[in-house]
């Protein structure tokens, strides 16, 4: 049984993993804005309303969820090794396509944005139910065999916005604790998901095949020996 996993394998993994982060997040903002009173405006997730009357807006997150979904499912998509794929369904079109490795660099990009704003327009880094998301990227970019300086420029990048979004002052203090569980318990499930989906073989499954153990003889082994 061939194991080796080729860039096709964590391109595909990354394109489940992101459907579901985006199923989350969107979940979760609807789950926030339930259970709060509808009664903020500008760039946040509830409306406001004119001097004690409640009016009821369109959340405007559905707008930059739905555009960093379709531009990072479309980045992997465009891969070399996804185009490869579905390229022969459209004969004659050709893309400029991007490598595997910059199509899910460019995946991680986007969500930090997402849940960057997330964050803010749900009450900053204080009080937001998205808060778990910005720290769970960084762990799942280990399960998806990010290089080494990927995993700690991304990790960086996640502890500067959160360092700023705390910092930024937000007069948001909303009660967010059923969004918050459900956030908090779904990042768990989705790191426990990714590392069982990329998991390496198992320390009991390294088992020695004693008779594919091949000895090779030394060069004394193989001189003739002086028997006088």
């Amino acid at each position: 049984m061939n194991t080796s996993i080729a860039p096709l394998n964590v391109a595909a993994a990354t394109l489940l993993i992101q459907i579901i982060f985006i199923s989350i997040l969107t979940i979760t903002t609807c789950i926030y804005l339930k259970t709060q009173p509808q009664r903020r405006v500008n760039t946040g997730l509830v409306g406001q309303a004119p001097s004690g009357h409640r009016k009821t807006t369109q959340n405007p997150t559905h707008i930059p969820t739905l555009v960093l979904a379709l531009a990072s499912i479309t980045a992997l998509l465009i891969s070399d090794d996804f185009y490869v794929i579905w390229s022969p369904i459209f004969q004659g079109v050709e893309i400029n396509t991007l490598s595997a490795s910059n199509a899910i660099y460019s995946v991680f990009i986007f969500d930090l944005i997402l849940v960057s704003y997330l964050i803010y327009a749900s009450g900053g880094a204080k009080s937001s139910p998205f808060l778990t998301a910005i720290f769970t990227l960084p762990a799942l970019g280990i399960f998806l065999r990010l290089s080494p300086t990927a995993f700690i420029t991304f990790a960086l990048l996640a502890t500067v916005l959160y360092l700023v979004l705390f910092i930024v002052p937000n007069e948001r203090n909303q009660s967010a604790q059923k969004a918050a569980a459900f956030m908090n318990i779904s990042c768990l499930l989705l790191s426990m998901l990714t590392g069982y989906i990329t998991r390496p073989i198992p320390i009991d499954q390294l088992k020695t095949n004693e008779s594919q153990i091949e000895i090779v003889p030394t060069a004394a082994d193989t001189q003739p020996r002086d028997t006088n």
